[in-house]
C-alpha cells in the first residue's frame, strides 16, 4: 500500500520535471534529498520499500513534515535547511506509521 503511494507520488513529481529539461534539473536536489530522508525513515520504522518508493516517501514527508512545522510551530522550514531536513525525517515517519497502523490485518 505504502509502496503504491510512494510510487505515485515519485511518478507525478517525475513527469512534472519532464515537462521541462530546467525543471527536472532543478528537481534532482530533491530527489536525492528525498532519497535520503526516505531511507533513514524506512530505517527507523524497519519498512523497507526500494529507492523508488524511499523517493517517494521522502518528497511525501517534507510535505507532510513542512506543513506540520507550519502548523505547530509557525516555522516555513527550506528543504536544504537542517530543520527542512528534520520536517522531511518527521514527516516521512509519521507517513510510514501511519500506512503501518492502516495496513495491518484485522
Amino acid at each position: 500500500m505504502c509502496l503504491i503511494v510512494a510510487l505515485l507520488v515519485g511518478i507525478v513529481f517525475l513527469i512534472a520535471g519532464v515537462a521541462t529539461f530546467g525543471l527536472f534539473i532543478s528537481l534532482i536536489p530533491w530527489l536525492i534529498i528525498g532519497l535520503i530522508v526516505g531511507a533513514v525513515a524506512s530505517a527507523v520504522t524497519e519498512s523497507r520499500h526500494g529507492i523508488l518508493g524511499d523517493i517517494g516517501i521522502g518528497l511525501a514527508g517534507s510535505f507532510i513534515g513542512g506543513v506540520l512545522f507550519a502548523l505547530l510551530f509557525h516555522i516555513h522550514p527550506r528543504l536544504f535547511s537542517l530543520a527542512g531536513i528534520l520536517a522531511a525525517l518527521v514527516g516521512a515517519v509519521i507517513l510510514l506509521l501511519m500506512v503501518r497502523l492502516v495496513s495491518r490485518p484485522a
